[in-house]
């Protein structure tokens, strides 16, 4: 009789502990699982770089060093210089720069520290869309309004007036081109102005409110201020400004446009030029010779090392305003009252520590100089008409998108193939390759992505392993999508012997799986940490935690970063010039050759006859209101988000 309830207990202790075990495999597998995500990303980024170096080896030993400092690019005597292009990518991008960083830290300023706040969310959002905007639709304006303002207005007044002081002149003088250097800076630099905008915006509210408050109680203006904001915040702005920078230096279709694309360096500004992306876009697919190849992988190669030491860089500095703002907080030792009161005593004076005269600067109390005055209604115009400007091209570019698109979309458009000149024709392939090219793309980045993205936020602990990865990671969102396309053409395109829609796709999904990650890691922080211990609390395991609880509360979070990573490839243009080619015909085998939407327009922009142009700006204004609509629907996915994080 008293044996029968042991033998019950065994088999409910022998039941709930293979039950235990389970949950552990089960936890262990899901914890591999997310691991291989990341190890994925991480190879990734290994086979870009590996494919590269690879093909550009036998260039590599032939030139050496030589091949960035010499001046000749002769496909025909087999004989590669590099340095013109290196110049031309340095000269545009550091020009872009000069254009729009004050403008930037400008708009940032409105944004955070002096626009109205039913105002701000607002501006955030129309600088979002000039980041969201495909760089082919920047080219195609740079073509049609900036060119022939530069040759018609704004060369002939720089020559009556810049061109005539000493030293600097020389940058405006020569005959005006229109396509040019100076036209591919200005296009540049509205297309990183936003960049720079919004990481400035964030490091701007990492920096202590001491820092203004210590500036106004001392007699500060506003200006004085917001001068020790920027200084506190300096190395976050550089990088913000180096990212800016890397997004300039990899930047292809609306550059290689517009810049006149001519293999030769002059000092004026007016002349054409090429950078190293517009010379891959160029030449890539016309390298009938080994050599001619490989010398242009290693023009790839050095574009990678560029943009990876700047992306490096800029993450450097920004992780550094957190940790400057940690170490500007006094740090108490866990203890009794009496040792943290005993600590408290030692401390420096509030006039020697270092770390307060940082948070307190000195200001002079100079509201009476009329130049301080000045100086500070000045900066403050400055901003606002900052902020007009950049509302300004935006409106600009949207609109001018509009008036040309909306003449020329009909529905032949969505139901027709493109065909011969004076026929209904439309762009209905395209479209379709363009859905089947992110389709593929998603079946690769999204699963790569969210693994990536639940293993940096609920298995990787804080050690060095886990910082590069997160580190290759944002290098990886800031990869010239152009460099992604020599890869996939290296690994799939060369050993099949032909274009295909599954190149194109594999390279696509390498642009979505850091977008996706980044995300998907940042989300799932979000959720408040009461989920989790509740959870587990109640007896679950930590694969269910994540799948039954923390991912429905993170999903609205999660389907932003997937539809972000939409948005940006299916305006993507560069890498699919090696990978897909396009087509004319329908084409939904992705082995064969794959027609899209991007590579039309680019087809149609760059020739010379008035109806496909007609059809590029109807391609245009498709493609732009689906990037609209794709910006909206993260903005609402995002607040909903919010809320349920709540």
């Amino acid at each position: 009789m008293s044996a029968t309830p042991t033998i019950a207990t065994s088999f409910l202790e022998a039941a709930q502990s293979a039950k235990n075990r389970n949950r552990r495999l089960l936890d262990v597998a899901f914890e591999w699982f997310a691991f291989s995500g990341a190890g994925i990303m991480l190879l990734l980024l290994a086979l870009l770089a590996g494919v590269l170096i690879e093909g550009a080896w036998p260039a590599i030993q032939k030139y050496g060093l030589k091949f960035l400092y010499t001046s000749d690019w002769d496909p025909v005597e087999m004989n590669f210089g590099a340095l013109p292009v290196i110049l031309g990518t340095i000269v545009t991008s550091v020009l872009s720069l000069v254009i729009a960083v004050p403008a930037s830290i400008a708009v940032a300023l409105f944004l955070e520290r002096i626009g109205p706040k039913w105002l701000t969310p607002i501006v955030a959002f129309m600088v979002e869309l000039l980041a969201a905007i495909p760089s082919i639709t920047y080219g195609f304006w740079g073509v049609a309004v900036l060119v022939p303002f530069i040759q018609k207005v704004g060369a002939p007044f720089l020559k009556a007036t810049v061109a005539k002081v000493p030293v600097i002149g020389a940058l405006f003088a020569g005959p005006a081109y229109g396509f040019s250097v100076l036209a591919s800076s200005i296009v540049l630099a509205i297309m990183v102005l936003p960049t720079i905008t919004l990481v400035t915006r964030d490091v701007l509210r990492t920096v202590p409110r001491e820092v203004e408050q210590g500036s106004y109680a001392l007699g500060a203006t506003w200006w004085q201020a917001t001068k020790m904001v920027l200084i506190y915040a300096k190395l976050g702005i550089l990088g913000a400004i180096t990212l800016g920078l890397a997004r300039a230096v990899g930047e292809t279709m609306a550059v290689t446009m517009i810049i006149g694309n001519r293999n030769a360096f002059d000092l004026s500004l007016f002349s054409p030029g090429q950078t190293m992306a517009s010379l891959l876009a160029n030449e890539f697919l016309e390298a009938d010779k080994p050599e001619y190849l490989q010398a242009l992988v290693y023009v790839a190669a050095v574009l990678l090392a560029f943009t990876l030491v700047m992306n490096m860089a800029a993450r450097w500095f920004v992780g550094m305003v957190g940790e400057q703002k940690k170490s500007a907080r006094p740090k108490e030792e866990e203890g009794d009252l009496k040792s943290i009161a005993n600590k408290k005593k030692e401390e420096k004076p509030l006039n020697t520590s270092y770390r307060n005269e940082r948070l307190l600067p000195k200001v002079e109390p100079v509201w009476h100089s009329r130049w301080v005055r000045f100086s500070n209604k000045l900066m403050r115009v400055l901003c606002y008409v900052s902020f007009v400007a950049a509302i300004g091209i935006l409106a600009m570019i949207l609109g001018y998108v509009l008036y040309r698109g909306v003449s020329s979309l009909n529905m032949d458009f969505f139901t027709k193939l493109p065909g011969p000149i004076g026929t209904p024709t439309g762009m209905r392939n395209c479209i379709v390759g363009t859905l089947i090219l992110v389709a593929l793309g998603s079946c690769f980045g999204v699963p790569v992505g969210v693994l990536t993205g639940v293993y940096l936020s609920e298995y990787a602990k804080p050690n060095k392993f886990n910082h590069f990865l997160r580190l290759m990671v944002d290098v990886m969102a800031g990869t010239p999508s152009i460099i992604v396309g020599v890869m996939a053409y290296e690994i799939i395109v060369k050993p099949m012997g032909k274009p295909s829609g599954i190149a194109g796709g594999l390279a696509l999904g390498f642009l979505m799986c850091p977008v996706i990650a980044r995300t998907t890691e940042e989300m799932l922080r979000l959720v408040p940490r009461a989920f989790r211990e509740g959870s587990l609390a109640l007896g679950s395991s930590k694969y269910h935690t994540i799948v039954k609880v923390i991912f429905p509360a993170a999903s609205a979070g999660i389907i932003t970063g997937i539809l972000l990573s939409i948005a940006r490839v299916a305006g993507e243009t560069a890498p699919l010039i090696f990978t897909t080619v396009g087509f004319d015909s329908d084409v939904i085998d992705p082995r064969e050759r794959m027609p899209a939407l991007t590579l039309k327009i680019y087809q149609y922009a760059t020739s010379a006859e008035p109806t496909w142009i007609s059809q590029a700006w109807a391609g245009m204004l498709v493609l732009v209101m689906c990037v609209l609509l794709f910006s909206v629907a993260v903005r609402l996915v995002t607040r909903n988000q919010g809320f349920k994080a709540s």
